[in-house]
């Protein structure tokens, strides 16, 4: 029986990420901000990343939760789309909390637009924002990690990856990009104590504000067998499986927390 007042496996457990390091960025966004309270709740040190003025208060009282939490924390606003930026967030982590064992990669842009409407810099922006800023992080940390024998990746991408949306031409791109991305990066990473794996929330925020966006979410709504979204609480467990020592045997894998839109 769980204990009165159970908020977690850390209340009455060892925490499973205890003393660890992870990296997030994209913590000003609403996954971002979740997974980051859920680690540090099961013992991690945490850098967030964000690179938007208008996110700066939000990850300032990020920060002070996870310090609520007995945890250390760094965050840097920084671009990570350019080598400069990543080489400094990780500097910075490294000087700061002395290494890094988990890196989640949740920067990017999940933009609703119709295909006709799209321009070439729109695509290249979504994939600079999403997908170079997952191989420039991944490509400064990679050598840490093997040099530890120790990682965790955890990359965030998307069911739309699966079964495609209206309007997210550009988004459902960006995802496959990173499943396969990850799918041929643990080839190179081998038999060392490093995982990568994916996590492809579905559908969450039913406010998705323009009406190409309210009509991609409108129809993931539909395709659930539940017909109802999750939520932010819903998708977060696997983050943090994917960051523990549990999953030391899921490799190039993508859980895929959709109520059901996607059933692989």
């Amino acid at each position: 029986m769980r204990p009165s007042g159970y908020q977690g496996l850390g209340d009455w457990e060892m925490a499973r990420l205890k003393d660890r390091v992870a990296l997030i960025t994209g913590a000003g966004n609403n996954i971002g901000r979740a997974v980051a309270l859920a680690f540090a709740r099961e013992g991690a040190d945490l850098i967030l990343q964000y690179e938007d003025d208008a996110q700066s208060n939000a990850v300032s009282e990020l920060s002070r939760e996870v310090e609520r939490h007995g945890r250390r924390v760094l965050a840097l606003r920084t671009d990570v789309t350019n080598a400069d930026g990543a080489y400094g967030l990780v500097e910075t982590a490294v000087t700061g909390l002395g290494r890094v064992d988990i890196l989640v990669n949740n920067a990017g842009l999940r933009p609703a637009i119709s295909f006709i409407d799209t321009t070439a810099e729109q695509f290249d922006m979504v994939m600079a924002a999403n997908v170079r800023s997952a191989f420039m992080m991944t490509r400064m940390i990679l050598p840490l990690m093997f040099a530890q024998n120790y990682g965790r990746i955890v990359t965030t991408v998307s069911d739309v990856a699966y079964h495609g949306a209206p309007g997210y031409t550009l988004y459902g791109a960006a995802a496959g990009a990173l499943l396969g991305f990850t799918r041929s990066l643990v080839h190179d990473i081998g038999p060392r104590n490093v995982t990568a794996n994916c996590v492809a929330p579905g559908a969450i925020d039913p406010k998705a504000g323009s009406a190409v966006a309210q009509a991609g979410v409108d129809a993931l709504r539909r395709a659930l067998p539940s017909q109802r979204l999750g939520s932010v609480d819903d998708v977060t467990p696997a983050y943090l499986f994917l960051a523990s020592d549990d999953a030391h045997h899921m490799i190039g894998q993508c859980i895929s927390p959709c109520g059901g839109a996607v059933m692989l």
